[in-house]
């Protein structure tokens, strides 16, 4: 039987139990019901109702979130803050709670303890519902909303503590990616505060700042995306001490093999992999060492859509209407599926078709190229540009012969299996290709990257 689960209940219970770990001690649940009660009291008293959230701080962000559930506030999370998305975003709240105020947001921004400071009111009833805003990262354009409850918030809740709480246990949580998305406010704060597993505050950026953690709090999970995941196992400082990890959890992508095995490796478990949106919440998981099919979590149904894409009816989505996630995929008669690439990669240039995905495998596969993203810059005309990391060789190429060979040798090699109006025209070479704090390139920052002075 799914559990239930009331956030706000939980909050105001409180008890000795740690919910947070810092450099600086732990922090109980007595401490977050003392803190989210008096900023929720606060936030009572203000007659505004939509409030956006950006906290750097993963405990404070939780105090803050708990205070505006408190409160009966609508809450916002904005997916970042860069001054271009905050400005877009700000329509979407009256008042944004936050530990970092903006100068250049021209929005009424109150941290926690200017907004104690002020007057406070009786909370309102605990059955008032909270209604929540999250965004796309915007991979194809301005970050859509996204509206939410707090109740299906619990629901997803719910079914994960029912699918893995027993082997994901109390052991503390360290993350790499941010609690304002979807993924991260689940499996990095909320539900290892419910299972009674601390979270480490700080997110963990680098390889180095890893193994420094576990020594300090292992057994941990590792709450991940594919993009640290790749790069772990090939890190001196997580070769020579992968151990102290109970569990792994990646979301955001899927995971290439050849990292889940190498997690597998070197851990002895591979990633627990959550397919997912921020339309649909969690829809389905899989670990490599099992095969590469997806399994649907309990309550959600998978079909295909005309188009042969992934069609989505689940308990997360707040609505009787199927989502189609715009994933090929193929499903099989035990009710798995395999994903099979994205259908809407595919684009017209100059009349004619290109799989932007194929493409980007292509050059993947080529000897010069590490990693790759391909889109179509449209101006006077359009142009297919790709944004790579080099491989050594390609380095070494790029440094003896320079850039024109490099593109010339790379524009001959896909002539095979592409025409030559859609060859790549713009090109750029970057260290690392530009990931947001969910994990994925967006459209935006490949489009600024190929239109600037450096093609």
């Amino acid at each position: 039987m799914t559990p239930s689960i009331d956030l706000r209940q939980h909050c105001l219970a409180g008890g000795p139990q740690p919910v947070a770990l810092s450099a600086h001690g732990s922090f109980s649940r007595d401490q977050l019901r003392e803190r989210a009660s008096t900023l929720g009291q606060a936030l009572a008293a203000r007659p505004e109702q939509r409030w956006g959230i950006w906290y750097q701080d993963a405990w404070d962000f939780l105090c803050g979130f708990m205070a505006l559930a408190l409160a009966g506030k609508q809450i916002v999370m904005p997916h970042n803050m860069q001054a271009g998305t905050a400005h877009q975003l700000a329509r979407a709240f009256d008042v944004l709670l936050t530990d970092a105020p903006l100068p250049e947001l021209a929005k009424t921004q109150l941290t926690p303890d200017r907004l104690i400071q002020g007057p406070r009111s009786d909370l309102p009833s605990p059955d008032t519902s909270i209604e929540l805003v999250l965004f796309t990262s915007g991979s194809t354009g301005e970050p859509q909303p996204v509206h939410k409850t707090l109740v299906l918030l619990e629901s997803e809740l719910a079914t994960l503590q029912r699918c893995f709480g027993d082997q994901m246990g109390k052991a503390s949580v360290i993350s790499t990616v941010s609690h304002q998305h979807i993924y991260g406010l689940l499996h990095s704060v909320l539900w290892p505060w419910w299972r009674g597993a601390p979270f480490v505050v700080a997110p963990c950026q680098y390889p180095e700042e890893l193994v420094k953690r576990l020594a300090e709090w292992q057994p941990a999970t590792l709450v991940s995306s594919p993009t640290h995941l790749s790069r772990l196992p090939q890190a001196p400082a997580f070769q020579a001490q992968p151990g102290g990890l109970a569990e792994i959890v990646s979301s955001g992508g899927p995971l290439a093999e050849q990292y889940a095995l190498a997690m597998a490796e070197l851990t002895g478990r591979a990633p627990l992999e959550i397919l997912g949106s921020t339309e649909t919440g969690g829809v389905a998981w899989r670990r490599r060492t099992e095969g590469d099919r997806w399994e649907p979590l309990p309550g959600v149904a998978i079909s295909l859509s005309s188009q042969g894409c992934l069609r989505v009816n689940s308990p997360h989505l707040g609505s009787e209407d199927s989502f189609d996630m715009g994933d090929r995929a193929e499903v099989f008669e035990d009710g798995r599926f395999a994903l099979l690439g994205r259908a809407d990669r595919v684009v017209k240039v100059e009349g004619k078709r290109l799989s932007l995905t194929e493409m980007q495998k292509h050059l993947e596969s080529h000897p010069a190229i590490a990693s790759a993203r391909v889109t179509v810059v449209r101006g006077r005309r359009e142009e297919v540009g790709v944004v790579a990391t080099l491989s050594r060789e390609g380095q070494t190429l790029l440094d003896a012969q320079g850039k024109l060979a490099l593109n010339q040798r790379l524009r001959r090699d896909l002539l095979a299996y592409f025409e030559a109006p859609l060859l790549p025209r713009r090109w750029r070479y970057v260290d690392n290709l530009p990931y947001n704090a969910q994990g994925k390139v967006t459209e935006t920052d490949l489009q600024t990257l190929l239109t600037g002075s450096h093609r």
